[in-house]
């Protein structure tokens, strides 16, 4: 008897287990310890690709938390132009595959400048193993499909509880703060189920549109601009279409220029600060294109494609947005017969590589 191969599908599916598995078991414990071994003023996270978009999706949640600045920076970026590590900035490297080659570059240059090699992984069998000083499991296992899902929002609720962890043991929060942050965590967790659940149906209700895309733009603010850049990446990588992520002014201000009838704006409007200004853009947006998609908490919203309960000021709460466009980016990929690239793509690949000689390549075909 065989067992069925995994697809995207079967780990978005099994995200939300794993988001409470993480909250349950304390997976951040081990690096808000190393946190607090020093004193640290800022944080800074080295990563990449999804990690650094799980990474943006939990930056607005952790500077409120620790109350401190969290900077996010590419490992490219990082050895060549910031490598400078100051002893007040609390730096580690993430990777989920742990065969990333630039984070491990990454990892090498910290070393270098004195410090701790911190890396964050979902495979301590990799080769951060040996590139780190101290070795961090943020608890999502090993994906063996190589487009990523529940690594996305694993780590973005891994980096939430980081944050949780320092505020509780610098006397920021008590212990009943913790507990009912970590109860919010919890429900973004069914929230993120719950929009797994309603992504099908979300993607038969507008099935020509969508497997019409072309052009995109997605569009957030705070954690929902992250969602917005992991949006864009699983468009870009599976659909191999032009995505582009951008923040909700941000969009006002120039790329609405390029707006014409057959382009498709995705709107993440998790959080009621985002409410009244993402109606506006919504409502203008429409002027130009039908192809409007609204993800969003907020009770006024019009027949959105996706809707969550009110969600208050958390800022966390986008991440429950992620399922629909992985299941999105899965499905259509899936439908169209599009998971071969273009025959020249294999000898990008031949030519550059961004992972170690001893990763298994893990693409769906």
């Amino acid at each position: 008897m065989t067992t069925a191969r995994p697809t995207m599908l079967t780990y978005v599916h099994e995200t939300p287990s794993v988001l409470r598995a993480q909250l349950e078991s304390d997976a951040a414990a081990p690096l808000a310890r190393a946190f607090l071994e020093g004193t640290y003023t800022r944080v800074r996270i080295v990563a990449c690709g999804s990690s650094k978009n799980a990474a943006t999706i939990a930056r607005p949640y952790m500077r409120s938390v620790l109350g401190r600045e969290v900077d996010i920076v590419e490992p490219y970026t990082f050895c060549a132009y910031e490598r400078e590590v100051t002893s007040d900035e609390f730096a580690f490297v993430v990777s989920q595959s742990g065969y990333s080659t630039n984070a491990l570059a990454a990892l090498a240059a910290i070393r270098e400048e004195g410090e701790r090699a911190i890396g964050v992984t979902g495979d301590v069998a990799s080769d951060f193993a040996g590139a780190s000083d101290l070795l961090v499991d943020y608890g999502v296992g090993v994906e063996l499909v190589g487009y990523v899902t529940k690594g996305v929002s694993a780590l973005a609720n891994f980096l939430c509880l980081f944050a949780l962890d320092v505020a509780r043991a610098e006397g920021r929060i008590d212990d009943a703060e913790r507990e009912r942050e970590v109860a919010r965590l919890s429900g973004v967790a069914d929230a993120l189920a719950d929009v797994a659940a309603q992504a099908p149906g979300a993607l038969a209700a507008r099935y020509k549109e969508l497997t019409s895309l072309e052009r995109v733009f997605m569009v957030g603010a705070g954690a929902n601009y992250g969602i917005a850049c992991e949006g864009a990446l699983k468009f870009g990588e599976c659909l191999q279409i032009p995505a582009t992520a951008l923040e909700l002014e941000e969009y006002l201000h120039g790329p609405n220029l390029q707006l014409s009838p057959d382009y498709a704006v995705f709107f993440n409007l998790v959080g009621a600060r985002d409410h009244a200004r993402g109606r506006q853009l919504v409502e203008a947006t429409r002027l130009v294109t039908d192809h409007v998609f609204v993800l969003t908490d907020d009770p006024a919203s019009a027949d959105p494609d996706v809707a969550l309960a009110p969600q208050g000021d958390s800022l966390a709460a986008p991440l429950a947005l992620l399922p629909y466009y992985q299941t999105l980016a899965y499905q259509l990929t899936d439908d169209r017969h599009l998971w071969h690239k273009h025959p020249l793509v294999s000898a990008f690949d031949r030519a550059v590589s961004g992972k170690s000689e001893n990763y298994v390549d893990r693409e769906v075909l």
